[in-house]
């Protein structure tokens, strides 16, 4: 049964386990199969109806107007002058129809395969016609040109054989033209080597662009064309809609059946959903089971419907979230995805296998205000101490951000980050906040030369970013800052939903260098089972546990074991909200490593460089 629909997703009985391992090598076995074959029947991306037709005709004019300048110097020979002129102008006029008429065809269709194999013929006349020697083996030259034509535009299980008549017919022009092949073999090796190298950069460039395993667009392509689409539709007044698709439970069919199996369903997705999509409309997977799809000249409703097909169309195999934004009046690429995300969210929040839309008929004013607040520079970055609790030292800082409003005064976060979280905006907030914390943590560690770390959140919505761990390398590069002294905090409720998206983002930072941290650690629902698959290396304890250090209690009691737990899994533990020294100093005794909270000092817009508040074996250290 290859359904794996909602929650109904059948685990393996351990009595099938072995069938299960012989079905997931075939399943193996023929992807690879599948992949070869499509590798084979895929076309180049750089070619276009157009293009080939532009090329090919071009090429044509070349050959004929190389053929006629040597005519009128005078070089040929009179008895075959008149084929030479015919060849000449037969180039030239076809070369003109095809440039005017040849983009009718279908690319790598039967009438362009006889355009490559005409022109490879008009050459092959050519050469046997020329009558001497050095004249024959400079106009063989002209082969590279449908050799080139063919390796760029057609499939590999086209190509091949265009260049293999092209080889074929080059032999046949040499014998009857008197010339033995190892006179010829360099010029035949420069052809087929020419063939070969165009054939290859053509589909590097293509793969650059393309998923390698459906075929279908990448996010590099998606961003993109999203870009170039938003734009022409807001200078033209025209509708623009974005689908986000997400499968639902697609890890478990990969911890079920194997990614062998994985990969196959999502080859077979891909393949259905690309006949659903029309000429015009961009279908890319962005990563991972997610997928995406611009639609020019659709509003969110007639989006909706499509996106309610495309899931009806694979149900038979896996159900499906979808997520769906319209373009409003001054939205950028990052706003209208925000939007689509925070509908495939909704989506998925309420069972998955929906679909939602999200800016139909709902106020965004507060977004509104916070995209106004950013592009007027009314957020601030503030910095809270992180101390060691054994040296006294400040080794770190926490990044909190704060919106200074012109009228409203200091906006704490509590007040605008949920809003940010559901209207999208949290995207470029997070970035701008990141940016801004890296580049003063390496100016700070620049002037001090003393190392020193910066911890800044990172929503739920941002992690689910495939290109999350890209951006915050990005950011990295820009402001010098060193991923290891760069860490990552995020609230266990990040991981309630989309769990797989999650973990893979966190992956990619660890492989950065950065750290992770995972704050108000003991909120969260299931903790303790989940850290053996977080790639966390920090536990913050939440100021909750802190606070119950003087009344005791099981929140002690619950206290003492998260210190030890970290300790034995070689975890770094930061204690939240010490607001007096007896919590520090009980801290210390349990073996907590640092802290932070208003005891140690606020947050403020300027470095601290020293605790506001001691302990009294700092002092007796220092003795």
């Amino acid at each position: 049964m290859r359904t794996y629909g909602g929650k109904a997703l059948l685990q393996a009985a351990p009595n099938t386990q072995k069938n299960t391992q012989k079905n997931t090598q075939k399943t193996a076995v023929t992807l690879s199969a599948q992949r070869t074959w499509a590798l084979a029947t895929r076309s180049p991306a750089v070619g276009s109806h157009r293009l080939f037709a532009l090329f090919t005709g071009s090429a044509y004019i070349l050959a004929g107007s190389i053929g006629a300048v040597t005519l009128m110097l005078g070089s040929s020979a009179p008895s075959t002058r008149w084929i030479e002129w015919t060849l000449a102008a037969m180039c030239i006029v076809g070369g003109y129809l095809i440039v005017r008429f040849g983009h009718h065809f279908k690319l790598g269709g039967l009438q362009d395969q006889i355009l490559i194999f005409g022109g490879t013929i008009l050459v092959t006349l050519s050469v046997r016609y020329i009558g001497r020697p050095g004249a024959t083996v400079d106009t063989s030259y002209l082969y590279l040109l449908p050799a080139v034509g063919c390796a760029s535009f057609f499939p590999w299980v086209k190509a091949l054989p265009q260049v293999l008549f092209i080889e074929v017919c080059a032999c046949f022009a040499f014998r009857k033209a008197g010339l033995p092949l190892s006179d010829v073999a360099i010029q035949h090796a420069i052809l087929f080597t020419v063939a070969c190298t165009v054939a290859w950069l053509a589909r590097a460039a293509a793969a650059a662009e393309r998923d390698s395993l459906t075929g279908l667009a990448n996010r590099r392509k998606f961003d993109s064309r999203l870009s170039e689409t938003i734009t022409q539709a807001q200078r033209n007044g025209q509708l623009l809609s974005v689908v986000l698709l997400d499968l639902d439970d697609f890890k478990a069919v990969n911890d079920v059946h194997g990614h062998g199996e994985g990969d196959r369903l999502l080859c077979s997705v891909s393949g259905t959903w690309r006949q659903i999509v029309t000429p015009g409309q961009l279908l890319c997977r962005q990563g991972g089971d997610e997928f995406a799809l611009i639609l020019p000249g659709y509003s969110a409703n007639q989006a909706a419907a499509l996106g309610d097909q495309l899931r009806q169309a694979v149900i038979g195999e896996i159900a499906c979230s979808v997520g769906v934004a319209e373009l409003r009046e001054g939205d950028s690429r990052t706003k209208l995805l925000g939007r689509a995300d925070l509908a495939l969210y909704d989506s998925k929040n309420r069972g998955g296998g929906r679909t939602s839309q999200h800016g139909v008929d709902v106020s965004d004013g507060a977004a509104e205000e916070i995209y106004r607040a950013l592009a007027a520079g009314e957020f601030a970055v503030h910095f809270q101490p992180v101390v060691d609790l054994r040296t006294g030292r400040v080794v770190g800082d926490e990044a909190l951000v704060r919106w200074i409003h012109p009228d409203r005064g200091l906006v704490g976060p509590d007040r605008f980050i949920p809003e940010a979280e559901k209207s999208g905006a949290i995207h470029p907030l997070g970035e701008w906040v990141l940016e801004q914390a890296c580049a003063a943590t390496a100016a700070h560690m620049g002037r001090t030369g003393m190392p020193r770390s910066i911890a800044v959140n990172a929503s739920g919505h941002e992690l689910r970013n495939p290109q999350y761990a890209e951006n915050v390398a990005a950011v990295l590069a820009k402001t010098g800052l060193g991923a290891e002294h760069l860490t990552i905090e995020v609230t266990e409720s990040t991981f309630d939903a989309d769990y797989p998206e999650v973990i893979a983002t966190l992956s990619r930072l660890r492989e950065l260098g950065a750290e992770i941290a995972i704050d108000d650690f003991g909120t969260g629902y299931s903790s303790l089972s989940r850290l053996d698959n977080l790639p966390a290396t920090i536990l913050k304890i939440d100021q909750s546990f802190v606070a119950s250090i003087a009344s005791g209690g099981k929140r002690m009691t619950v206290l003492k074991t998260i210190v030890a737990l970290a300790d034995a899994l070689e975890l770094t533990i930061i204690a939240e909200g010490v607001e007096n020294a007896y919590q520090a100093e009980t801290l210390q005794a349990l073996g907590c490593g640092f802290a932070q909270g208003y005891y140690f000092g606020r947050p403020l817009a300027q470095w601290q460089l020293e605790p506001a508040g001691a302990l009294d074996s700092w002092s007796e250290q220092a003795a």
